[in-house]
């Protein structure tokens, strides 16, 4: 297959390199030092489940010398959506598929917007995986896990096709005939506690020691299912507790990228995280107190880091 990884960040970065290793046609997009880097030194990953190196690899900061591609694995950050989605129809063929990584439960129909809905497919994951130096990405989960399917409901031969490659390359992924399901399992996950963790400004492991976040974290999470459940998204009853158990096993030093952004000053995801949670959720007449308290803290840090 020829794919381009539009953006070479920690997700997409990663998991391009597992697509590339096991014999795929890949050219990563990136800029800057970390496009100098990868083009000099091929994409260098340090992973839990065992090191390797992208060398040479193809990189580029333009779509345009890509040209048409078969899949586009989408892993730009949630503000750079509408920008990103414009800058790869350069990369778009009569069957060009854009498979979406990305935070929250709106970016598929964002991109939509631009290049049709009917090239998305949604990819919610769960992994810990981020750039850690220009051409350098450390993956520390050992769970690397993901949903495949349509952003339009039903299940489909690419689907199946996409998620047989991913395995392939050592992805633990799984076909989903209605995405909705898991994108809103992790938003009840995401959403929760890489707020909660980034308003306290200490990894989730640490939050966890203290008995009022656990409470407020748990809130924090039926807010989203709340939500979810008013849109009429059909989520498993006992979501809330399989995400907070989850969380409650998460290692220390773990952190989400939200807070990573954070700690290093830049622009933050909480429009698409909790940002989303109180706008939908006003749209329902859902009161959503937790995610709205995180969402006025962070967001004043994000109007600092633009």
């Amino acid at each position: 297959m020829k794919i381009a990884v539009m953006a070479a960040g920690g997700l997409g970065g990663y998991y391009g390199a597992l697509l590339a290793r096991s014999g795929n046609d890949v050219t990563f997009i990136a800029r800057g030092d970390h496009l100098r880097a990868i083009q000099a030194h091929g994409l260098i990953i340090k992973s839990t489940h065992g090191d390797f190196a992208i060398k040479p690899a193809k990189a580029t900061d333009d779509p345009m010398q890509v040209g048409p591609v078969d899949w586009i694995l989408f892993a730009v950050k949630t503000y750079d959506t509408e920008g990103a989605a414009r800058a790869i129809l350069p990369m778009l063929a009569t069957g060009t598929a854009i498979i979406t990584f990305q935070n929250g439960v709106e970016a598929h129909e964002q991109i939509g917007s631009i290049v049709g809905i009917e090239r998305v497919l949604a990819a919610p994951t769960q992994i810990v995986s981020n750039v850690a130096a220009p051409g350098l990405i450390e993956q520390r989960s050992q769970f690397r896990t993901m949903t495949v399917g349509e952003a339009v409901t039903g299940m489909t031969p690419r689907v199946e096709r996409i998620t047989t490659e991913l395995r392939k390359a050592g992805v633990d992924a799984t076909p989903a005939p209605d995405i909705r399901k898991p994108l809103w399992h992790k938003f009840v996950f995401i959403a929760s506690i890489a707020g909660l963790s980034s308003l306290a400004r200490c990894t989730p492991f640490e939050l966890m020691q203290l008995a009022e976040a656990r409470e407020t974290l748990r809130a924090a999470m039926e807010e989203v299912y709340a939500v979810g459940t008013a849109l009429g998204v059909p989520m498993d009853p006992d979501i809330v507790e399989r995400q907070y158990r989850f969380c409650l096993k998460l290692s220390p030093g773990q952190k989400s990228s939200m807070q990573i952004d954070l700690e290093q000053g830049k622009r933050l995801e909480i429009d698409a995280l909790s940002g989303a949670v109180v706008r939908l959720g006003a749209a329902k007449g859902v009161p959503v107190p937790v995610h709205r308290t995180i969402y006025s803290g962070l967001k004043m840090q994000d109007g600092r880091s633009r």
